[in-house]
């Protein structure tokens, strides 16, 4: 069951809905991970106008890292099965989703934000439905103002954080210009778009 302690309150919140607690924000970003599709679309596109995320690995093997990146026939899966808002977010990049590039992430921070607010969680939690709703997860949240000089050092630091993360540690994990060519094709068709896209990042 889901547990964050408040920082700002020194409260305990028990198996609060942790999106009940961002639903008057409009921008997510952070990294999971393990994250999934399905989550994305169903819980975070419909509350935030642009979602930034970096997902590590979702494989037992935790230790090869990129195996999930050169998984083809799991992301043509969920190409495939991927909604056309989905798509289309991906497409417009109001949804950008990178991945592992080098080094293995295993970290889970978000940050919630709009353009007076924000919210900083940290913790064990992944963007997956067992952790929301069944495992027991830990994380602490800290919110805060833009504008109040004691919030702002622990919004520019996990800012810049995700920045580098987000820029410098991690590859597209879905080429924005891959949507177009997939759309109206075949799984067969599909599949070869995917894997000549990954030899090409390679």
């Amino acid at each position: 069951m889901l547990t964050i302690y408040d920082l700002k309150h020194n409260t305990m919140l028990y198996q609060p809905d942790f999106f009940d607690l961002i639903n008057d924000f409009d921008r997510f970003s952070g990294v999971s991970f393990v994250g999934s599709f399905k989550i994305i679309e169903r819980q975070l596109l419909p509350r935030f106008k642009q979602v930034n995320l970096v997902l590590g690995l979702e494989d037992q093997r935790t230790g090869q890292n990129l195996s999930q990146f050169f998984n083809v026939s799991r992301r043509v899966r969920e190409l495939t099965s991927a909604s056309e808002d989905f798509l289309n977010r991906l497409e417009d990049r109001t949804l950008r989703l990178r991945f592992t590039k080098d080094q293995l992430f295993h970290t889970k921070y978000f940050i919630v934000e709009n353009n007076d607010s924000f919210i900083i969680f940290n913790g064990s939690m992944n963007l997956t439905k067992k952790a929301l709703t069944s495992n027991h997860e830990m994380l602490w949240m800290y919110a805060g103002q833009k504008d109040n000089p004691a919030d702002q050092p622990i919004y520019a630091a996990h800012q810049q954080l995700f920045q580098q993360n987000f820029t410098e540690d991690s590859i597209d994990y879905v080429n924005r210009k891959l949507i177009g060519q997939i759309r109206g094709k075949d799984k067969q068709a599909i599949t070869a778009i995917v894997t000549d896209q990954t030899l090409d990042q390679l």
